[in-house]
Formats: C-alpha cells, sequence, structure tokens
C-alpha cells in the first residue's frame, strides 16, 4: 500500500506524502517488515 501511494506521491509531485511513505517503508526494512517486497526510491 505504502509502495503505491509513494510511486503516486512521485508521479504527481507530492514530496510531503512521497517523503511520509519513504519514511514507513524504512521502518518496515529496519524490522524487516515485508523483507520479500523491494521498492525503489
Amino acid at each position: 500500500m505504502f509502495i503505491v501511494l509513494y510511486e503516486l506521491a512521485k508521479h504527481c509531485g507530492d514530496t510531503e506524502t512521497q517523503q511520509f511513505c519513504a519514511e514507513i517503508l524504512e521502518v518496515f526494512e529496519k524490522n524487516d517488515v515485508n523483507g520479500h517486497i523491494e521498492w525503489k526510491r
């Protein structure tokens, strides 16, 4: 969900939402939540 929202924000130029999603996804990575999913910045 946050990856899709991140991509939509990136496409629309919404840097605030993009940063929010990136921070959440970084927490997911740090805690190995959904570790099988990879996302590109």
